[in-house]
Parts: structure tokens; sequence; C-alpha cells
């Protein structure tokens, strides 16, 4: 009788540990001498597992870093040289947990060949039952902290500090 009571919660504890099929975007606000300025980037994807009974949240999600729009081709590509993306075309964060007291995702962020162990600001929101999640996000981020030099534009650098913002949402497979 335990063993079979052991089995049912197993068998539930996996039919609640749902995966998503995730895309969004991301939006970076620099600041440098002049004022600030942002880009775009949709090319958020990836794959988490979200397990409701414990809280836990596991996957990887990536963004292809040639894709970022200013509005502003020069500063795109000073963007696109920053990030060497004939190098390294892709920032990955591979997401190894969730706090839910704090509402922190944690993980480590692969950018420009560095690996850093991150916490940001998460916030989601399930509906359909759980079959979709909505989520969204805003962290600080030292571009020197993962090797790259804020780029210059006639003599004026970009701070080193950016400002980001991700939002999207996933669909359960």
């Amino acid at each position: 009788m335990k063993m079979r009571w052991m089995t049912l919660l197993l068998t539930l504890g996996w039919a609640l540990a749902t995966g998503y099929q995730v895309q969004g975007e991301a939006v970076y606000e620099a600041r440098a001498p002049l004022g600030a300025f942002q880009g775009v980037n949709p090319t958020l994807k990836g794959q988490v597992v979200f397990d409701l009974t414990k809280g836990q949240l596991q996957g990887r999600v990536c963004l292809d870093l040639a894709a970022w729009d200013s509005k502003e081709p020069l500063r795109d590509r000073h963007t696109r040289d920053m990030f060497q993306v004939d190098r390294y075309p892709q920032a990955c964060l591979t997401v190894a947990g969730y706090d839910a007291q704090k509402g922190l995702v944690q993980g480590t962020l692969s950018l420009h060949g560095v690996e850093k162990k991150v916490a940001w600001p998460l916030r989601y929101t399930l509906a359909e039952g759980g079959k979709r999640v909505s989520f969204e996000g805003e962290f600080e981020l030292l571009l020197s902290d993962y090797g790259l030099k804020a780029p210059t534009f006639m003599g004026m650098r970009v701070q080193d500090r950016v400002m980001v913002r991700v939002k999207g949402q996933g669909v359960a497979q």
C-alpha cells in the first residue's frame, strides 16, 4: 500500500512538471554622454521545464546577438562588433531554478565566451490551466563583466551599465 501511494505521488509530480517552448524579446537601454537609446531583439527562444509542485525551473533560452535593432544602422553595427557576433553569435541563459519567495530566476549566462552565475527578477503568470505562461523581467548588466568593451561614437563611450528587459511567453509541449 505504501509503495502504491509513493508511485501515485511521483506520477502526479511528473504530470505537474510542464515543458514550455519559449519565445519573446529583449530590449536594452544604454546611456552615453548625449543621452539614452535602446534596441530591441525579437529572437528570444528556448525550452524550459517548470515543476508546479516544487517551483523548480530548468532549461535554456538564447538570443541571436546579430538581431539588435535600435533604428540606427551604425549603432547596430557597433553593437554587433562589440559582441563579435561572427565568433559569439548567441547569448544563452541556462536556467537552474526559480526562487519564488524573492521572484528570482537563477542560472548561468553565457555571453561573449564568458559564463557567469546570475539571479534576476522575473514575474510570470500561468494561463489556460498551465498551458501558457507569460513572463517579464528587468535587470542590469555590466558589459565589462563579460569582457565587452562599450562602443564609442565621436569619442564618447557608452556607459558600462546597461538595463535589459525581457518579456515573452511559453506554450506547453
